[in-house]
């Protein structure tokens, strides 16, 4: 059976907008050895499929300057303190294409990257969007 590492220490090592950095160490139970291990603590985040009368997927295009791209993408974005996970869905929806929509529904959610994030995301799917604003 897979066994938790022990964490011996856990440190704040820096804040940002939109993560914290932390440096926990931790005991593998295997070997005994301490290791450090970097979180990049997140709130969660959502996707949003949002799928027209028609069945046509509503894409944004958006500069990302981490592969410095224009790139093709639902909408998403953080889940922030006043939101749960569904009304940030409708949000961000809102926010990124000016489609609104009728009964959004949790497609599922993962860990998007377990090995240095602390957060989950949320991909919901909304039906029957449609311009509403710019």
């Amino acid at each position: 059976m897979i066994q938790a590492w022990k964490i011996v220490t856990s440190t704040l090592d820096r804040s940002y907008r939109i993560f914290n950095l932390r440096t926990d160490t931790a005991i593998s139970p295997r070997t005994g050895k301490a290791h450090d291990f970097y979180i990049l603590e997140s709130a969660p985040w959502v996707n949003v499929i949002p799928l027209t009368p028609d069945d046509q997927v509503v894409l944004i295009r958006q500069y990302r300057h981490g592969t410095q791209e224009t790139t093709l993408e639902i909408p998403g974005g953080l889940v922030e303190a006043t939101d749960d996970p569904r009304s940030a869905a409708l949000r961000e929806l809102k926010e990124e294409t000016g489609y609104e929509g009728q009964s959004p529904f949790l497609v599922g959610k993962v860990h998007p990257n377990p090995a240095i994030l602390n957060n989950e995301c949320f991909t919901y799917a909304v039906l029957d969007v449609a311009r509403t604003g710019k």
